[in-house]
């Protein structure tokens, strides 16, 4: 289950990606194992979804089963993000995401529109957890997959959360898996910036920061096709999260090399991370960088 992407300022390193390799001065809270985790979790779950029956996955800790609760029946919620997280946040930071989390989880939303169709993007790690999630239950969401390890997903958007779109929620609306994707293509587009022009990425890099699906940017792979043509081979995107997005030039060796480690401390500080990896634009298709 997807939430939108939390506004709430949390001690990040993006002031580090736009000056390439500043230090963060986050104080990070004492560690608690996965364990102790999900079971101080639970609690806040069952008060937020009352007659929910849930309990860790055996095999897997950070993982929380419901076995009923309302028209859920056989669910999970995944604490691995939320957990990762906590683990780099302050003890303050930590409990206002565990909120959030909770809150956003028990959220019923109203019933799906076609006007609400958007294009997400989320990394392997996200995708796997879908994968077995849904694939139980006879059916995925229509997905693409843009790169090594990131995929476009359609998704309804709501004032409180991300849902993923159903093929059958679709077939309802009439919308074929083609007219679905036009659609949220057409309509995740209109509320995002402008792309950069190549040619100019030599002379100044661009952060996009502090507005809704911005990970979506890496989906439109025609004009990603030219922007890499006009700004050559040492391009580079990142995708921390839906909210900041940093694109520029910059070719291997000892500086991509600490400026990958910045990416990855920035992913694990926010708690809706979307990628820890620095992408290149190869073939058509987003490759890790190397």
């Amino acid at each position: 289950m997807s939430g939108t992407p939390l506004m709430t300022r949390l001690c990040r390193m993006s002031a580090g990606l736009l000056a390439m390799f500043a230090a963060s001065a986050c104080s990070a809270q004492p560690s608690q194992s996965e364990s102790e985790f999900a079971r101080e979790m639970i609690p806040r779950l069952q008060a937020a979804m009352p007659g929910a029956e849930m309990a860790p996955d055996p095999e897997e800790v950070l993982t929380i089963r419901i076995a009923k609760w309302n028209d859920f029946d056989d669910a999970q919620i995944n604490l691995h993000r939320i957990y990762g997280y906590c683990l780099n946040a302050t003890p303050t930071d930590c409990e206002t995401v565990k909120q959030e989390f909770v809150e956003k989880i028990a959220y019923r939303p109203p019933p799906p529109e076609a006007k609400d169709l958007r294009v997400i993007v989320r990394d392997a790690q996200y995708w796997d957890y879908i994968r077995e999630t849904f694939a139980e239950k006879g059916g995925l969401p229509f997905h693409r997959q843009i790169g090594d390890d990131l995929y476009a997903i359609l998704a309804f958007d709501s004032p409180e959360t991300i849902a993923l779109a159903q093929p059958d929620q679709l077939a309802e609306m009439g919308l074929d898996e083609d007219a679905a994707w036009t659609r949220a293509t057409s309509q995740t587009k209109a509320v995002l910036p402008q792309l950069p022009d190549g040619k100019s990425l030599s002379r100044q890099a661009v952060a996009y920061e502090n507005e809704e699906y911005l990970a979506s940017l890496l989906v439109d792979l025609d004009s990603w096709e030219i922007i890499a043509r006009n700004a050559g081979p040492d391009l580079f995107v990142t995708a921390v999260s839906d909210q900041f997005v940093f694109v520029g030039i910059m070719g291997s060796g000892p500086g991509l090399d600490k400026f990958r480690q910045t990416v990855a401390e920035d992913c694990k500080a926010s708690p809706r991370c979307v990628s820890p990896n620095i992408y290149r634009f190869r073939n058509g298709r987003w490759v890790i960088a190397d």
